[in-house]
């Protein structure tokens, strides 16, 4: 009843502003997300990620908030690690949702931040002012999104390392391509720390 309230406030909300208002209102705020980030307008990416939250909470809706500011430097990993246009989205998703699993992890820092920047680990971070400048592609944006809306491919936490060799208690997944042969997505040598 309480959010049917909400919702009924929300949509009088909508229909009393002006029809720029409006339609801003209506907006798909993830959508704008995702082309901010693509495009590299954070300053909009920021606003949307912002409106987003605030009509997530008028409405009353259980959806996860992303924070534009990790789903950049998750797509910015996922685009320095599997950004290739011909890898497919699995790809994307497997290297991004052990970004993910790492952070989840008591073997690793606690931050999406610390994970990325952690020495030795993305070659792509390595370099942090240049890694900071990468406008990632369209997929890798799409592909952070999705993971930070709770979609997984691997549905394993404890698939923590992903490299050109195995490594680990095991792999989980090995995925290959014609020119960069394979890439294995293994198991933490702790698999009782996921227990």
């Amino acid at each position: 009843m309480r959010k049917a309230m909400s919702i009924l406030a929300c949509f009088c909300l909508a229909c009393s502003l002006g029809v720029g208002a409006r339609a801003e209102w209506e907006a798909d705020y993830g959508a704008l997300m995702i082309d901010a980030a693509a495009s590299g307008d954070n300053a909009a990416g920021e606003r949307w990620a912002r409106l987003r939250d605030e009509k997530l909470d008028a409405l009353g809706l259980g959806l996860a908030r992303v924070d534009y500011s990790e789903l950049l430097l998750l797509a910015r990993v996922i685009h320095t690690e599997a950004g290739s246009c011909w890898l497919p989205d699995e790809w994307r998703m497997a290297v991004g949702e052990v970004v993910l699993n790492r952070v989840a992890s008591a073997e690793f820092p606690n931050t999406l931040e610390e994970v990325v920047f952690q020495p030795g680990q993305y070659a792509g971070a390595a370099d942090r002012e240049w890694f900071c400048s990468i406008v990632p592609y369209r997929s890798s944006v799409e592909a952070a999104w999705r993971l930070l809306n709770g979609e997984r491919v691997l549905k394993d936490k404890s698939v923590v390392f992903q490299s050109t060799e195995r490594q680990g208690s095991g792999t989980a997944l090995e995925l290959r391509d014609s020119l960069y042969g394979s890439t294995y997505f293994c198991y933490s040598l702790h698999p009782e720390l996921y227990a």
